[in-house]
């Protein structure tokens, strides 16, 4: 078992050999034949050489320790200290120091971590007076909350960049196809499926029924890579999904498809889509069409608005290419009635103008039997 001495009987330690020292001197000053004094003198020396080394050994060595590792950390620096064994008041206060040391350095590592973004580090706090450990803990909490909303609107800012480009490039991509429905499917689909990393797309136009039954919605244009899409080419008003989106004229966004709904061909063989979208184009309430997306992946809510925005776009750019369309049928309607009035008219014409030869072949018959007959009643006279 390790004898455990204190720093203060450390310090009398000297003291008491010095009064042991003097107790022999007294026993023995008589036999040895030397005086008082010399034994004194004698005395004084061992207890200065005694005390120098209990001195340097037990108090001034693991004083300059201290002092030392107290002057870097009062400069900032956290050496590396290790607390020497000795069982004393001051090895107490090495160990104590060696502890502090031990958690200003992982205040430091917590700190540096969380400098570079990294708050999966961990601080225990040394006690509930720990009041640098509350108020880093406290820190940490504070800059993941402050990372999170920086992060947050990071994303909102590139999803609203992502939205503005791509409404742009579809402004003008309308204004480059506005004349002609099919060119204008085809090529929205194709660069939408691409825009939104989807895997198939479709767009469905209204169309009116020819005997008055009410309207239904007509694949108009599809595009789904080198996939196949098994679909349906038209639907009702209020049949499945497609013609439940034109009812409703809401974005209707579903992860759990009907079975059978869809399926997406590739060379590995055939997937069931994750997530569909189908949008109305709507102008002034009226539903002119409805845009559908399926992707094997979910699609994200900033995409869902951007599609709804597009679609509001897109009901203007249909709007037009279908009433240029209709200008277009009765141009060629009203053309191709003015061809057959005029071949009518032509036909009139040359039946006028047989009627009248034949007229005058009549005429000319007539003129020549009067002649015949007066030169008759001449004669006969």
């Amino acid at each position: 078992m390790k004898l455990r001495f204190s720093f203060t009987f450390k310090i009398l330690l000297p003291y008491l050999a010095l009064a042991a020292l003097f107790f022999i001197i007294f026993l023995s000053e008589f036999q040895q034949g030397l005086t008082l004094i010399a034994w004194l003198a004698a005395a004084g020396v061992f207890l200065s050489i005694l005390l120098g080394i209990f001195y340097k050994l037990w108090i001034k060595k693991p004083l300059n320790r201290i002092r030392k590792l107290v002057v870097q950390l009062a400069r900032g620096h956290i050496p590396e200290f290790k607390a020497s064994p000795s069982g004393d008041e001051l090895g107490d206060l090495e160990l104590s120091l060696e502890k502090h040391v031990g958690n200003l350095r992982d205040i430091a590592a917590f700190t540096r971590s969380m400098s570079t973004g990294d708050f999966t580090g961990r601080y225990e706090k040394l006690s509930n007076e720990d009041e640098l450990g509350v108020a880093l803990i406290s820190l940490k909490g504070s800059l993941m909350g402050s990372m999170k909303d920086s992060e947050s609107r990071r994303r909102e800012e590139e999803n609203r960049t992502w939205t503005a480009q791509g409404l742009a490039m579809f402004s003008t991509l309308f204004r480059e196809v506005e004349d002609n429905l099919e060119d204008l499917s085809r090529t929205l689909l194709k660069e939408l499926v691409n825009y939104t990393e989807a895997d198939v797309g479709a767009l469905f136009i209204t169309q009116d029924d020819e005997e008055g039954d009410g309207q239904f919605l007509e694949i108009c244009g599809s595009y789904a890579f080198d996939r196949e899409k098994f679909i349906h080419r038209s639907f009702r008003f209020g049949e499945g999904l497609t013609g439940r989106a034109a009812v409703e004229r809401e974005p209707i966004y579903i992860t759990d498809l009907p079975p059978g709904y869809m399926k997406i061909r590739s060379g590995l063989g055939e997937d069931v889509p994750s997530s569909i979208l189908l949008v109305p184009v709507m102008l002034d309430n009226n539903v002119l069409g409805v845009i559908e997306l399926a992707s094997l992946g979910e699609i994200p809510s900033h995409q869902v608005d951007f599609v709804c925005q597009l679609a509001e776009a897109l009901a203007t750019t249909l709007a037009k290419v279908q009433a240029n369309l209709r200008t277009k049928i009765l141009f060629e309607q009203t053309k191709k009635q003015a061809e057959e009035l005029a071949s009518q008219e032509n036909v009139f014409k040359q039946n006028v103008q047989k009627l009248e030869k034949a007229q005058e072949k009549s005429a000319s018959r007539e003129a020549a039997l009067l002649k015949e007959i007066e030169s008759l009643q001449k004669g006969s006279s």
